[in-house]
Formats: C-alpha cells, sequence, structure tokens
C-alpha cells in the first residue's frame, strides 16, 4: 500500500470497484482471516467517509455484503454505556464515587464481591476486581437451553453473585464483562426506563444514528447473518438466531459502519454526547491494562502516529473494532460477520500507513 496518497483516502465519493486498494485490502484481509465478510469505513474530520465492503452477509441464500449491512457490535456497546454514564454524573443523578452496590436491588448488594466498595469509576475502568460473568461456560450453557431467552441486564446479577472477587477495587486492571452489565442496571434503576429507550433517548437519536439498536428477534432484514466455530471443528455455523445478549449493556448493541462514525463525530468532534471536561477526563483518568491503557469504557493506546482511542469487540457470529485518532480527527470502523479463524493483526492496524503516510 503506497504511504504517499493512496486513492482510496482521497475523496469519499469515488465509487467502489474491484480495483479499489481499499476493497482489495479487505478482500484479502477477510479470506486470509478466514471471515465470511466484512464492511470497513474511514471517516475523516471534514466529514468525508470512505467505505470497503466485501464477502457475504448471507451464506444461504448467497447474499453479497453491502456497507449498509448492520452487525453486532460486541464490547463496542461499553463505550456507549460509559458515555451514558457520564451524562447521569454531568447530571448530578449519580457520582462517580458512588459504590455500585447503592444501585443494585437489595438482594444481591452483600452477594456480588466488591459491590460495597467498587465505585462507579472502578466500574467504568475495569478496576473493581468483580468477577466476569462470562468465565467459565456457565451462561453459553443457559444460552444453549433457551437461544431466544431475550437476556435483561438484572437477570445476569445471579451469575455475579456469590463468586471471589478478583483484587480489591482499583488496585488492578482485569477486563469484566460484569462490570458493564452492573452500569446497565445503575443506568435502567436511576433512568427508570429500559436500557435500549434511555440509548435511544441519550446517544441515537441525538447522533442520528438511525439503524443503531440494541439485538432483537425477528432479527432485521438488514442484520448480517453471524457465524462462528459454535462446536469447535473449524467450521463456521450460522449462529444469528443464538441470543447472547441482546438487551445488555455490555455487547448487546447492532450498528452499521456509518453509524459508529456518527458516532465517532457526536462523541469526540461535535460534543453532542459529552462535553470536553468529560472527554479528556474519560481519557486521561486510565488505568495500565497490558498494550494500553484502559479508560472510561475507552481502550487509550498510543502509536507511530499519536493517540488513539476506542474499543475492539467480539460478539457470537462477530467481531468489530473502533479506532479514534484524535490528533487526525479520524475514526477507523470494521464490522465483520465473524470471528477470525487464522491468527490475523488487527485491521485498523494494517491501515495506519495508507492512512497517514509513513511515520516520521
Amino acid at each position: 500500500m503506497s504511504a504517499s496518497h493512496p486513492a482510496w483516502a482521497q475523496s469519499a465519493s469515488t465509487k467502489d470497484a474491484p480495483s479499489d486498494p481499499l476493497e482489495k485490502f479487505l478482500h484479502q484481509y477477510v479470506e486470509h482471516a478466514g471471515l465470511p465478510g466484512a464492511v470497513v469505513a474511514i471517516g475523516y474530520g471534514e466529514g468525508n467517509v470512505r467505505y470497503a465492503a466485501t464477502g457475504y452477509a448471507s451464506v444461504r441464500p448467497e447474499t453479497g455484503m453491502t456497507r449498509d449491512r448492520q452487525f453486532y457490535i460486541g464490547s463496542l456497546t461499553k463505550m456507549m454505556t460509559a458515555v451514558v454514564t457520564l451524562q447521569l454524573a454531568s447530571e448530578k443523578r449519580i457520582d462517580l464515587a458512588d459504590p455500585i452496590g447503592k444501585y443494585l436491588p437489595e438482594a444481591f448488594r452483600d452477594r456480588i464481591a466488591n459491590a460495597d466498595r467498587a465505585t462507579i469509576r472502578d466500574l467504568l475502568r475495569n478496576s473493581s476486581g468483580i468477577p466476569d460473568y462470562l468465565d467459565g461456560e456457565f451462561f453459553f450453557e443457559l444460552v444453549g437451553r433457551d437461544p431466544q431467552h431475550g437476556w435483561r441486564n438484572v437477570e445476569l446479577l445471579p451469575l455475579i453473585a456469590d463468586r471471589e472477587a478478583y483484587f480489591a477495587p482499583g488496585t488492578n486492571y482485569a477486563a469484566s464483562n460484569s462490570n458493564f452489565i452492573l452500569l446497565g442496571v445503575m443506568i435502567e434503576a436511576v433512568e427508570g426506563d429500559h436500557i435500549e429507550a434511555v440509548f435511544n433517548r441519550r446517544i441515537f437519536e441525538p447522533a442520528e444514528m438511525i439503524n443503531t439498536s440494541f439485538g432483537r428477534y425477528p432479527r432485521p432484514a438488514s442484520l448480517a447473518r453471524g457465524f462462528d466455530d459454535a462446536n469447535g471443528d473449524g467450521q463456521l455455523e450460522d449462529v444469528t438466531d443464538y441470543d447472547v445478549g441482546d438487551q445488555l449493556a455490555d455487547g448487546g448493541v447492532i450498528s452499521t459502519t456509518e453509524d459508529l462514525v456518527k458516532f465517532a463525530r457526536a462523541l469526540f468532534v461535535e460534543g453532542v454526547l459529552l462535553g470536553p471536561n468529560a472527554i479528556e477526563r474519560a481519557t486521561t483518568d486510565t488505568v495500565f491494562a497490558g498494550d494500553g491503557s484502559y479508560g472510561y469504557g475507552l481502550m487509550i493506546g498510543s502509536s507511530d502516529w499519536g493517540s488513539v482511542w476506542g474499543h475492539d469487540g467480539i460478539y457470537f457470529g462477530y467481531s468489530a473494532e473502533f479506532s479514534w485518532f484524535p490528533e487526525q480527527d479520524t475514526v477507523v470502523v470494521f464490522l465483520a460477520n465473524g470471528r477470525a479463524l487464522n491468527e490475523v493483526p488487527s485491521v485498523t492496524s494494517m491501515l495506519m500507513t495508507g492512512l497517514f503516510g509513513k511515520p516520521e
């Protein structure tokens, strides 16, 4: 890929064609990863967006992938849960120093490790020490028995309860989906409303994300079918109809690349969702997390081109990447309807030189 002026970085209006370098790259990536299909979007500060789509949105019947397809975005949902939490804090409806137990049903306050001490801030930064309900196979056994259950955040409290803490709150980092489930319980309790109604009001409508919602049955016609190696035989099966968290605050949102570019602009450029002080705190009040740091529902990393904020996500049958480069006012969104069968680097890391030129 040429680092000087790649053709796909020139204009958002260029028609996608087989010779298009971005589409060619994506096609090769998807083939190497063993994915059914994918869409990538690159949104620039001035508002231009470049798209590419490749592979299949459905196998039976065989349907080509298009850029308007919806996908489960997995843990990218956590960024949205964090945004709503920070909105409530800015409205003085909650305090980030509140222990999460304050907002839990009384029956669970003493049964969830660290709930009396772990603050909302600890949960946002994955530093609560509260055990992950996805550790072990128990949740997936429940899904197997009842694949269209319609799980709600509060229903997962028994799966988080009566387990030992990973560590004392604030002393370490451990990615735990339970943190964002509990934030979802808090949001629903404070707002007195279902999580999807809250997100519609606070994120999707203000950001004009018209093709974004939580998952539901029947599956939307525009949702790309999701494929996963469900039984460990190295083959992908259609798993779209399994509910592994349609209404959950840790990963239940479905969206498009176009809407996620809108989310990036509403959050980081236009100030529609959060003010600059909240963004600064969310991206600087971090804990060390291996290759980078973790802020408030955001992975905070560095690259040869400066800071990068965002999240990656996996869901049963789907994978996602969202990367915002604040110094370049550029976002890269990648959504796929499968999980890679072969080891591959992130799409974002492979696109950086083409996007920003060779590092200084």
